[in-house]
This record gives C-alpha cells, sequence and structure tokens, in this order.
C-alpha cells in the first residue's frame, strides 16, 4: 500500500484498494472500541486528547489506567494522575525504575556521575502489566523508549503529547459519567 502516494482517496467513497476488507470484521470490544472512536472523531465538540483518553476508557469499562511518564515530566504526570484518579484506579512509573547504570548495558555516560541511570521502558511496562492495567498512557518518553515500551505492554498504549497539558491545569472532565 502507498496511501500517502494516493491523491484520489477514493476509499472515502467506499472503493475498496486492499484484499483485506474481505477478511476484517469488527466484533466485541473491537466494535465497540471502533464505535466510540467514531463518535469521538464525529461529535464535534472540542475536546483535549485527556479528556478523549478518558472518554474512551470509561466508555469501554476500563478501570486501571497506567502512566510510564519520563522522569523530566513529573509534574505533567502527577497532573494527569490528580484528573485521572477521579475516574479511575491508576498507577504511574518513572522511567528510571529499577535504575540501571548506563555502563552496565554498554551505553556512553554523559555526564560524570558515580551512577548514570539509563531509562527502562520493558521495566516499566513490566510493572503496570503487574498491575493489570487496562490502558497506558506514555508521557514524554522519549524516541525508542516508547517503542519499547509499548511492545512490551500488555495494555494498549497510546501518547499523550506533553504540548497539550498546560491548558489542563484546572481540567474538570465533566463529561464522564
Amino acid at each position: 500500500m502507498q496511501c500517502a502516494l494516493c491523491r484520489i482517496k477514493e476509499c472515502v467513497k467506499g472503493k475498496n484498494c486492499s484484499v483485506i476488507k474481505s477478511g476484517l470484521e469488527y466484533t466485541g470490544n473491537d466494535l465497540k472500541a471502533i464505535q466510540i472512536s467514531a463518535w469521538l472523531e464525529s461529535d464535534g465538540m472540542k475536546r483535549t486528547k485527556l479528556e478523549e483518553i478518558a472518554i474512551y476508557a470509561k466508555s469501554l469499562g476500563y478501570t486501571k489506567i497506567g502512566i510510564a511518564f519520563c522522569v523530566e515530566y513529573e509534574r505533567e504526570a502527577r497532573l494527569v494522575y490528580d484528573i485521572l484518579s477521579r475516574y479511575f484506579e491508576v498507577f504511574s512509573v518513572c522511567c528510571k525504575v529499577c535504575s540501571f547504570e548506563k555502563a552496565s548495558l554498554e551505553i556512553k555516560k554523559f555526564k560524570d556521575l558515580e551512577h548514570e541511570a539509563v531509562c527502562n521502558p520493558i521495566g516499566q511496562a513490566m510493572l503496570l502489566n503487574d498491575d493489570l492495567t487496562n490502558l497506558n498512557i506514555m508521557l514524554g518518553l522519549k524516541t525508542g523508549y516508547d517503542i519499547l515500551f509499548a511492545k512490551y505492554s500488555e495494555a494498549p498504549a497510546i501518547t499523550l503529547p506533553v504540548e497539550e497539558l498546560p491548558q489542563l491545569a484546572d481540567s474538570e472532565i465533566d463529561i464522564i459519567e
């Protein structure tokens, strides 16, 4: 497939340009997930990504949310935690969890410290897996760390853009019932 190069986009009008449609079927939780996603897309109400995530999670009956965050965004992680904990059981794990020494993984140190910790995205995923989270939010994880986290997370994982968070200071997600 090369959809990025297609200028016609006849798929919007119902044309099937692939072979997957014949074997693809949305059922059960996947059907409910796509219905909620389509509603969020077409609702027309301006929401933050965090509000969308909360509505999506609540609509699917999720009760446990995980936050895997970069230690540089501790304040933002706390803000997300405070908002989501009104509606869900929330677990959070910072990137330096378990504190692996860079040298032990043959990674060059950038600071003259006795112990320079490397991020541990697999450890973050394992700890949130142990908490049996239904959905995990990645907040500020650097490229590569986010990929490893998503690979090892047993729950679906979504990135929450840090750039969106300053507007959340007094956020009340009142849409959730």
